[in-house]
């Protein structure tokens, strides 16, 4: 802005009277004082005299008169008063650019002037020809790589990210970037500023995950030059809170929203826009919390301060609407959000239009009130609005518009038409695949797309489980409808279901699988240095999103270098291992396998079966060489689980009352019938499809991948006595192999082994401890020490696996050498092919002190970071391990959660299988020390003297032998116990590998 002083050269008819000059020049004086003192009603005052005198003077299309009208109109703004000082902005420009040219400067502040009033009406279709004329003059006048050009593009950004159209919006924040990193140097407030418009127009863009890092070096380089409490500061911590909210990263979301409205509240205060924007963002995230109650008060408040400061027609107050109907929808009050979504709807469509991806959002909330009312027809059409904009304005790509499209399937599945559902879903499974690969094959070389390739899939696995969900209940509802799509439909669904299982420890043995492809190599070396680098980036992150409310910069720079470094680093040995092996990054996150392709993995004799909980369902799939079949259990996860839940309790009453049976005790009745029901309802409609098969692998998650198979009977033991003497197990039926994912299924060629190394041994057991108190925290080795009692029948079991493969009693770690500290510094752990640890299992948090789960060793004298008598599951990731079997003969060291969605292993299984263990034999539940001897040293011995069979027809052969009292030979089995024919002696153990 100028304040002109003089009249211009050639203006108006006549000069000004000595009076007029000295009150114009006394004038002047007076407006610049109060500029300068922010007194906007006396500037306001004095310039209008001033206007008065100029207008008398030089006349109406004079510039200097002009120059006063922008100043009134200067005024006006700061007394919140946009709707006045509009004519006087458009009188300004009009004079200007008929009078000094659309490039003069003066004309260039007043275009300005008037497009910043828009923009804060929300009329941005209005500022943006105004945007692009300053943004043409700045690089005509100033040049092309010109400061004045990088604002500019910034500005007209701003204004096309305002009108949906982030795409176009993106060219030109990298622009500015790049000019304002090169002038003003990386450190430069400019350059945060144009790092986080860029991170806000990826967001728009829906790629989250590449905003993610921009977000954090903008609010890093604000917090350096402004401080923690400025406006700069807040609107950094809001844009990266909205980014962790649109990852599904709620809870980590909301004190960076809380310390956003504190801020402002403070600087600006209660009623600026800026805080009704902070509130409403934070009543959305609490919204999305289930925390509507809360919600509710924090949006009504922004909509009181929009209404009032910005007016009832403002787009914000429009959004103010839409986001208070959405935390009334998710309480239920459909109705009531149903009025204030129309209310929304009709502000927004006359503010900003009805194709911008705002209208589209409250198409589609409109749409689900109707749909949750059972409104299904009226509905379709909102829903068909929202997506024809979605894909006009986001593109056919973004997740909105995947989003879109479920809803219009959900809407169409509901009034039965199936095939159209369908067609639907499959387009939204399709976006979200497409999301998840342009994370996990982002391109480019840099720190930030290496950490974006290194935390591909933990959030986006998540987010798409609802659209797999869907399709597999539209796919399954289209099938019975047209019959003679089955093939397809049975084929799409079964890719789908296998998206929808996705788990950290099918992620654990394909990394592992890549890794052992490529021999004892250097890129193999980078491939394990990476492994551990990318399951640093997402702690590394948590660990910096937690420390940024807490006002300590110092420890958020700590940790945002440490995540730089660890991304310079990713950077350097993801392009070591594309120029080494071009398939590594593929091989490393396998797509689901169709079912010809799967088929195609199975030998003769095999099968697979695939069981996925979807919503309230539970679909079923078997595949052997030549049949496939698919079943759904309608509305049958409930009781499925219900049913898993009392069967689990019956094998290992500890988890129900929290007490073990005692040696001499008689373990729970095995409800047989209960269990016949798991398989009935489960398998036996599928078993068509599995005729000739003898070996079978099993991929499951939650609850339904708690309880082994091999438990199950096969046919009703209808209250016969002595019924599990006599019972048909299914263990009987198939060799029972537990895969991690189907697309983890032979997924590398067969490693063969030389007969002089394919049983070298080595065995870590009975840990020296005494046993008594179990609430003492283990952090204090003579605590361990306690809280344990000895396994002497492991070392038992040790030197009779020792004897079976012929190893040297020197093979085996007992006592006191049975230490954490030896298991990581052991030269033959890295080149044994079968390693055994017998001792003490831990669930996570099952002991005060320890929040993971692990393995007991012996206690030192003295913890330390190497060994405190505990081998955590993070420290069994770091061993480097090439066994064909590791068996961890202890208590629940298979045994997960079993939450909806959960891993279908523990952390500890997961992580022998991270640090290279080729198959597993591990345990779901606490395990009888005598049992488990019999059955581990079996198994081994079965296989060594039958080299033909795989490992799961040698456990399938070792658990008949446990539950008979017979060996494969006919002769007894020393040491058996009639009570061992209970499952809760011969099935907890299950074999986890990718070939069985």
């Amino acid at each position: 802005m100028i304040l002109a002083t003089a009249a211009p050269a050639g203006a108006a008819s006549r000069a000004p009277t000595g009076k007029d000059a000295r009150a114009w020049s006394a004038l002047v004086v007076e407006a610049e004082a109060a500029q300068m003192a922010g007194d906007w009603r006396r500037l306001e005052q004095a310039t209008r005299r001033r206007a008065a005198i100029e207008e008398r003077t030089y006349g109406p299309e004079a510039p200097i008169t002009a120059a006063s009208w922008s100043w009134i109109g200067q005024a006006l703004v700061h007394r919140g008063r946009d709707a006045e000082a509009e004519p006087y902005f458009r009188k300004a420009l009009a004079v200007d650019r008929g009078a000094l040219g659309a490039a003069h400067p003066q004309t260039l502040i007043a275009m300005s002037n008037l497009a910043a009033l828009f923009e804060r009406q929300g009329r941005f279709a209005e500022a943006e020809p105004l945007r692009r004329e300053l943004h043409d003059a700045g690089r005509s006048l100033f040049g092309a790589s010109s400061a004045a050009a990088a604002a500019g593009a910034v500005a007209l950004g701003d204004v096309l990210r305002a009108l949906g159209r982030a795409t176009e919006a993106e060219p030109l924040y990298r622009a500015a970037l790049e000019i304002d990193t090169r002038v003003a140097g990386e450190a430069d407030p400019r350059v945060a500023a144009d790092l986080g418009a860029l991170a806000a127009a990826l967001d728009d863009l829906g790629r989250h995950a590449e905003a993610e890092p921009l977000h954090r070096r903008a609010l890093a380089l604000r917090r350096q030059a402004f401080g923690e409490r400025d406006a700069a500061t807040a609107q950094a911590y809001a844009r990266i809170a909205a980014n962790l909210d649109a990852q599904g990263r709620h809870v980590q979301a909301e004190p960076l929203h809380r310390l956003a409205l504190a801020t402002d509240q403070e600087l600006r205060g209660r009623s600026h826009p800026a805080t009704a924007a902070d509130a409403a963002a934070l009543g959305a995230n609490l919204t999305a919390q289930g925390k509507s109650d809360e919600a509710q008060v924090l949006l009504r408040e922004a909509l009181a301060i929009r209404r009032k400061v910005l007016g009832e027609r403002h787009a914000d107050t429009g959004a103010s609407y839409g986001a208070l109907a959405d935390a009334l929808a998710s309480s239920g009050q459909r109705r009531k959000a149903e009025g204030l979504h129309r209310r929304a709807l009709e502000i927004t469509r006359a503010a900003r239009g009805e194709r911008t991806p705002a209208t589209a959002t409250l198409y589609a909330g409109l749409a689900g009130d109707l749909v949750a009312q059972g409104r299904h027809a009226q509905a379709e059409p909102l829903l068909l609005k929202a997506l024809e904009i979605r894909r006009a304005t986001l593109g056919e790509r973004h997740p909105d518009t995947g989003r879109a499209y479920d809803a219009l399937a959900e809407a169409q599945h509901r009034q039965a038409a199936n095939t159209g559902a369908e067609q639907m879903s499959a387009r939204a499974v399709a976006i979200v695949r497409a999301r998840r690969a342009a994370d996990r094959l982002a391109v480019g070389s840099g720190p930030d797309a290496a950490l974006r390739r290194a935390r591909a899939g933990e959030d986006s696995v998540a987010d798409g489980r609802p659209t797999f969900r869907r399709y597999l209940t539209v796919a399954w509802d289209a099938s019975q409808q047209t019959p003679g799509e089955l093939p397809r439909l049975q084929n799409a669904a079964f890719t789908a279901a296998q998206d929808l299982n996705i788990s950290p420890a099918a992620r654990a043995l394909a990394e592992t699988t890549a890794r052992a492809a490529l021999g004892k190599t250097a890129t193999a070396r980078d491939a394990r240095v990476r492994q551990a680098l990318a399951g640093q980036v997402r702690e590394l992150e948590g660990q910096l999103v937690q420390a940024l409310p807490q006002n300590d910069p110092g420890e958020a720079a700590r940790i945002g270098g440490a995540l730089d470094a660890v991304g310079r680093e990713l950077a350097s040995l993801d392009a070591r291992l594309s120029r080494d092996n071009p398939r590594y990054a593929e091989t490393v996150s396998p797509p689901a396998l169709s079912i010809p392709q799967a088929q195609a993995r199975l030998r003769t004799g095999e099968g697979l079966l695939l069981i996925v909980p979807a919503g309230e369902d539970v679909h079923v799939f078997a595949i052997s060489r030549n049949r496939a079949a698919w079943n759904r259990i309608t509305r049958g996860q409930a009781d499925l689980e219900r049913r898993i839940r009392t069967l689990r309790c019956q094998v290992d009453d500890s988890a129900c009352s929290g007490r073990r049976t005692a040696a001499g005790e008689s373990q729970a009745t095995f409800d047989g019938q209960v269990a016949f029901g798991v398989y009935r309802d489960l398998i036996a409609p599928l078993e068509p499809a599995l005729a000739g098969v003898d070996r079978l692998y099993v991929t499951s998650s939650g609850a339904l991948a708690g309880l082994p198979l091999a438990l199950l009977p096969t046919r009703d033991p209808g209250g016969v006595p002595d019924a599990l003497a006599h019972a048909s197990w299914l263990a009987d039926r198939y060799a029972l192999t537990t895969l991690p994912s189907v697309a983890s299924l032979r997924a590398s060629a067969h490693s063969r082994r030389g007969p002089e190394t394919r049983w070298s041994f080595v065995g870590y057991g009975d840990p020296t401890l005494k046993g008594a108190s179990p609430d003492r925290r283990l952090a204090d080795p003579k605590a361990l020490a306690m809280a344990f009692g000895p396994l002497p029948g492991t070392a038992d079991e040790l030197r009779a696996m020792a004897r079976t493969l012929g190893a040297p009693q020197a093979s085996l770690r007992l006592g006191g050498r049975a230490t954490e500290a030896a298991l990581k510094s052991s030269p033959d752990l890295a080149a044994a092919r079968v390693v055994a640890i017998a001792t003490h299992g831990l669930l996570s948090r099952e002991i005060g002190g320890v929040d993971e789960p692990g393995l007991v060793l012996t206690p030192p004298a003295r913890a330390t970071s190497q060994d405190d008598g505990v081998l955590t599951a993070s420290e069994a990731a770091a061993l480097d391990l090439s066994a064909d079997w590791v068996i961890l003969s202890a208590c629940n060291t298979a045994a997960a959660d079993g939450t909806p969605g959960a891993d279908s292993l523990s952390g500890l299984a997961r992580a022998f299988l991270y640090a290279g263990a080729r198959a597993l034999l591990v345990s779901h539940w606490r395990v009888y020390d005598d049992a488990t001897a019999a059955l581990t040293v079996q198994t081994l011995a079965i296989q060594r003297a039958n080299p033909r069979l795989t490992k799961s027809q040698a456990l399938q052969r070792a658990m008949r032998a446990v539950r008979t009292g017979r060996l494969p030979t006919g002769g007894p089995l020393p040491g058996w116990r009639p009570e061992w024919s209970h499952p809760a002696y011969w099935a907890p153990f299950v074999l986890i590998a990718a070939e069985g």
